[in-house]
């Protein structure tokens, strides 16, 4: 039986080694491991590569950050027993790179037009886990539990990132809250 998991939290949480291990639990070698962060600078190619070296080799990875539901044609889907994505933050950012026209001034129906693009990639991707009975674990991050973001850009991200992760939980089976490398149960499996 397939279950989706919505696993968030802040940053250094634990979240993806919990995934990660969740994954494996789950698929075995049969993971198919969706990222979604893209290398913009040495740092944050430092950060992809620490994650490309934790996972098991035999583990297939699909770099993307759209367009979830295309892959149920996809043969690296089809073999999967279980699909782990990290992470629903980085796939809007990545959406918002790619669409806003203006940072300084984001256009509030261009902010709301690529959250609900964001939100309907995701809902497709639980579908089709559910229809195919593939385990899903969705990871996020955790934004509101902070500072207020001083530019209108952040706080639109973080109002939408936090309006996706309500959505995404109210779909999944299961959601953990990751604190200090500890897994708190927020939401279980009737």
């Amino acid at each position: 039986m397939s279950t989706v998991t919505l696993i968030t939290g802040g940053a250094r949480s634990g979240k993806s080694a919990y995934g990660e291990a969740l994954a494996l639990e789950l698929g075995g070698p049969s993971v198919l491991y969706i990222a979604t962060a893209v290398a913009t600078d040495p740092e944050m190619e430092r950060r992809i590569q620490a994650h490309r070296s934790r996972r098991p080799a035999d583990w297939t990875t699909e770099e993307r950050a759209a367009g979830f539901g295309a892959l149920k044609d996809s043969d690296l889907f089809q073999h999967a027993d279980a699909v782990l994505l990290d992470c629903i933050g980085f796939a809007l950012n990545s959406a918002l790179y790619h669409g806003l026209s203006d940072w300084d001034r984001p256009a509030p129906d261009q902010m709301k037009g690529l959250e609900e693009s964001v939100s309907s990639d995701l809902r497709d991707l639980i579908h089709l886990c559910r229809e195919q009975e593939k385990s899903l674990i969705l990871i996020t991050n955790e934004v509101g539990d902070g500072l207020i973001p001083s530019s209108p850009v952040s706080r639109m991200y973080r109002d939408a990132l936090g309006r996706i992760n309500c959505m995404t939980a109210s779909l999944a089976d299961r959601v953990v809250l990751m604190t200090c490398g500890i897994p708190l149960t927020l939401k279980a499996p009737r």
